[in-house]
């Protein structure tokens, strides 16, 4: 498929990734979103932009907006709109990202914009099995596995994030969505320091630990994961389950199973693959059973 025939495939006003070009080969370096009516595009290094941008420019009119982001490292750009730009319309201030009749609001000036469409299978199988649950949402972010748990009749949630601000918008991703937040936690904690607090309202029966691969300063996976999964025993109980991610290419899914079965006694119980536009997608999303005895 060329990028022509990329950005004019059929569209509903759900997000949809329209191209994922990350670990593929033609076009490693960029990925296509279609927001309602906005095109989102991220180049993740630099490449003569002309002739991508010319046929981004002919994107069908129901795209009002087509907003061009550079993600590569080490770009030094002299003024913000080098970085981010608008090639047709405007670079809207409300945008939402609609998953399954669920918004997230959207900040495009942010690195990573409020939402990730790889983990929507993640969610709703989490709303699948929350009904009259508590939920521990490890590194929240924006709430996402937060909105869907409580969607699904979650009786308690408690979102763990460091990040103030994600957490705020979180909360706000709960109002749009006119779900209530009574008996909702938003803790902004570094997880590892926070075992405590989250300790006083174990045992939880579902547990989502979805971290950024590195953070710089607080978290980084190859080091740190495991120092999270050594202090389930304080959080679960016989029967939790664990939904663990991680979204780096260096570590196999078979090597974060054992990772995770070597440490603890929870075992695997099946995996769940990103929707099939994301199927070059490093992200291991796995769920595993407790087995532990208290």
């Amino acid at each position: 498929m060329d990028l022509f025939e990329i950005i004019n495939q059929p569209t509903t006003e759900e997000f949809k990734r329209l191209y994922h070009g990350r670990g593929e080969k033609t076009y490693p370096f960029l990925t296509i979103d279609s927001i309602d009516e906005t095109l989102f595009i991220q180049f993740y290094e630099k490449v003569d932009e002309k002739p991508f941008l010319e046929i981004f420019k002919k994107a069908p009119e129901k795209y009002k907006n087509i907003i061009v982001k550079r993600r590569y490292e080490n770009e030094k750009c002299k003024v913000k709109s080098e970085k981010l730009f608008a090639l047709r319309g405007i670079i809207p201030d409300n945008a939402v990202a609609i998953e399954n009749d669920m918004k997230f609001k959207l900040n495009f000036y942010n690195q990573n914009i409020g939402y990730f469409g790889d983990t929507r299978n993640a969610r709703s199988y989490v709303e699948k099995i929350s009904k009259g649950k508590k939920v521990l949402n490890l590194f929240a972010y924006t709430c996402g596995f937060s909105l869907f748990a409580r969607k699904g009749g979650a009786k308690y949630i408690a979102n763990v994030d460091m990040n103030k601000s994600v957490l705020a918008t979180g909360m706000a991703n709960h109002r749009i969505n006119s779900l209530d937040i009574k008996n909702i936690s938003f803790w902004p904690y570094n997880i590892l320091k926070a075992f405590a607090k989250m300790k006083k309202h174990a045992p939880y029966d579902i547990i989502i630990i979805d971290p950024p691969t590195h953070q710089k300063g607080s978290f980084v996976a190859s080091k740190d994961y495991i120092k999270i999964i050594k202090k389930l025993p304080s959080l679960s109980h016989q029967n939790t389950t664990l939904l663990a991610c991680i979204n780096d290419p260096k570590t196999t899914k078979k090597d974060f199973i054992s990772l995770i079965e070597e440490n603890t006694e929870f075992k695997v119980k099946e995996e769940i693959t990103p929707p099939e536009e994301y199927m070059d997608s490093s992200l291991k999303s796995i769920v595993f059973t407790s087995y532990y005895k208290h």
